[in-house]
């Protein structure tokens, strides 16, 4: 499907959120579902995209209910003028939150896997700069130049899979259920904030060709990254065994230097410090820009592009702050992914007051 000049269509969409969640992939992430789940671990991936395919459908429905709008002018709309712009900036508040761990996190395992002589800041200030110019221009040059890397970000995961699976014993894998299904389920659901981050489709809702596009990007690439994640993490478990994998804070990058065919192809993590450049370059700017413009929505600015300066130089003297990597883990594990599951509430709640009120769709009333 096309899209229309200056809005996001239906692929376009898709490749967002995939970009989006697919970028986590190359972090710490993997040790997390594995962490959780042992041998399982592709369970709890597939458990973890059953729930938040179930946690987006509000936000899908309230697209539904108000066409063109964005997640800001929704809840001003629904809640109030007080209570709308407070949910808006809750959500604004976890965007950046996740921003700033997402940056530092970057920034560290890039100093240790590849520059560990480089001061953190000099790689915040380059990706940093990627993400202002991307936010200052806009929401849909940023989706349409995701669909142009896109192959190559697609790529990178898939070939470094791929080429990864002569190493890979499946045995690995046994015992079947892991831990256990308890585990195995509460791991799943608890990650399922996944959902938090595709919210970035509602906050430019008005960005879109038409709620059913919205509707779709957001199904489709939840998951696409499902299973990506699924096979991720199997491959990892057959290659280093549960207890190791769930150590690995870089692990594609890993499994990258691994990668041997003779004479033909070896020193593939080259390739790999391309492909991770470019997902997390996206992720942050999609995410960076769903903030800003939410907050700007919440303050009642009339126009975003002031906030992106400030707001970028505090995001970058912020995620200095964690003194070390461990401390960057565990709030993103302990208090992040938990935020963001209890942050997909917000579209309930909305739902269930427009509903209440008459608001949106038909019966909407200004």
């Amino acid at each position: 499907m096309k899209s229309r000049a200056g809005q996001i269509g239906l692929t376009q969409g898709v490749i967002l959120v995939y970009a989006i969640l697919a970028a986590k992939l190359f972090i710490q992430y993997p040790s997390f579902l594995i962490n959780v789940g042992g041998p399982a671990a592709w369970q709890v991936a597939l458990i973890m995209t059953g729930a938040g395919l179930v946690l987006f459908l509000p936000m899908s429905a309230l697209a539904r209910r108000f066409p063109g709008q964005g997640l800001g002018k929704i809840s001003e709309t629904v809640a109030g003028p007080y209570a709308g712009p407070l949910l808006s900036l809750t959500v604004a508040a976890w965007l950046f939150a996740t921003v700033v761990i997402g940056l530092r996190a970057f920034t560290e395992t890039f100093i240790m896997a590849i520059l560990p002589t480089t001061p953190p800041s000099v790689l915040a200030i380059v990706i940093l700069l990627c993400v202002i110019y991307a936010a200052h221009r806009g929401i849909e040059p940023l989706s349409r130049a995701t669909q142009m890397l896109f192959p190559v970000i697609a790529a990178g995961i898939f070939l470094v899979l791929l080429f990864s699976l002569p190493r890979a014993d499946a045995s690995r894998l046994y015992p079947f259920l892991g831990f256990g299904p308890s585990p195995t389920i509460s791991g799943g659901l608890f990650y399922s904030g996944i959902a938090a981050e595709a919210m970035v489709l509602l906050v430019v809702g008005h960005a879109f060709e038409d709620p059913e596009s919205l509707h779709r990007s957001g199904l489709y690439g939840i998951l696409l990254f499902g299973l990506t994640a699924a096979a991720t993490v199997s491959i990892l478990v057959m290659i280093f065994g549960a207890p190791d994998a769930a150590q690995q804070s870089f692990p594609m990058f890993n499994l990258a230097r691994l990668v041997y065919l003779g004479r033909f192809l070896q020193r593939t993590e080259a390739f790999m410090v391309m492909f991770w450049i470019f997902a997390v370059a996206v992720r942050l700017s999609a995410l960076f820009y769903a903030g800003v413009v939410l907050l700007t929505e919440a303050l009642r600015l009339p126009w975003y592009r002031p906030l992106v300066y400030p707001m970028a130089v505090l995001a970058m003297s912020l995620s200095l702050l964690p003194k070390d990597f461990v401390t960057v883990i565990r709030i993103d594990r302990d208090w992040l992914r938990p935020l963001g599951l209890a942050l997909v509430a917000i579209p309930v709640v909305l739902l269930v007051l427009a509903a209440v009120r008459r608001k949106g769709g038909e019966t909407h009333a200004a």
